[in-house]
């Protein structure tokens, strides 16, 4: 018989803990999984709600639903969420680490498929809603719109792992991160244009790299839609940065964090 290539291994290792994560989220939850599509659906209504009537011009001439739509779902699946479970993946899984075959890094990319995934079928879900009411949720250019969302992803993904790898150290960080969230949420042009806000606001936000990431998604999806702020190479160089930082990080601890 001939012996398996540690990549194939791997290979079916990282499937078998997709499909474990999979079944852990959407088996035992039967509300959580609808959650999923109706929290950003709470969100859009809201939002109409509070300036729906304001009218169009001030959103890039988008309707409030696609609006919120373009920017919500990736700050809420490919960055909140993926950050919360990259970050808890050894607190979660710490069982698993018995199995020989296993390695703390599998569980890292079983997470961040998992909620790519979850990403994915929750965007077609909630489009295929709006076109069904009359909106058109389609992108100007999806090509460019995934090419910015998986820099999001990867960029998520990479801050999620060194946030667990420094938990390990300082259990706090866990509720540091989840605490944050929120004024994240209001401070990455979630909500709102870079091009309403004034400066010096405009500046000192377009620190942040998620108002990169919202406002290049943005660009890409709406065809009259043009950010003040939106810089690719600084959102890149951020992603970058916190991957190599977090793969060093990772490399110099993943014993100890074992371990613990």
């Amino acid at each position: 018989m001939k012996a398996r290539s540690a990549l194939s291994i791997q290979r079916d290792v990282i499937f078998a803990l997709f499909v474990r994560e999979m079944n852990a989220r959407f088996s035992s939850y039967t509300f959580g999984n609808v959650w999923l599509v109706l929290e950003p659906l709470m969100m859009m209504v809201m939002f109409i709600l509070l300036f729906g009537l304001r009218g169009r011009g001030e959103f890039g001439y988008v309707e409030p639903p696609i609006f919120i739509f373009s920017a919500f779902l990736p700050f809420k699946l490919l960055w909140q969420l993926h950050v919360r479970n990259n970050t808890a993946a050894v607190s979660k899984s710490r069982k698993l680490m018995g199995f020989r075959q296993v390695r703390l890094f599998d569980l890292f990319l079983a997470n961040s498929f998992t909620d790519g995934g979850v990403f994915v079928v929750v965007g077609v879900l909630i489009g295929t809603g709006l076109y069904w009411l009359g909106f058109n949720p389609f992108p100007r250019d999806i090509l460019l719109v995934m090419a910015w969302g998986t820099l999001l992803w990867l960029f998520a993904g990479a801050f999620g792992i060194l946030c667990c790898v420094i938990s390990q150290f300082a259990k706090e960080v866990e509720k540091v991160v989840t605490m944050v969230q929120m004024p994240l949420l209001f401070l990455s042009a979630v909500f709102f244009p870079m091009t309403i806000v004034p400066e010096p606001y405009r500046t000192w936000l377009a620190w942040n790299p998620l108002v990169h990431a919202m406002e290049l998604i943005r660009e890409a999806w709406f065809p009259l839609y043009t950010s003040p702020v939106a810089d690719g190479f600084y959102l890149f160089m951020w992603a970058i940065i916190t991957m190599a930082l977090a793969m060093a990080s990772y490399r110099l601890s993943w014993q100890r964090m074992l371990a613990s």
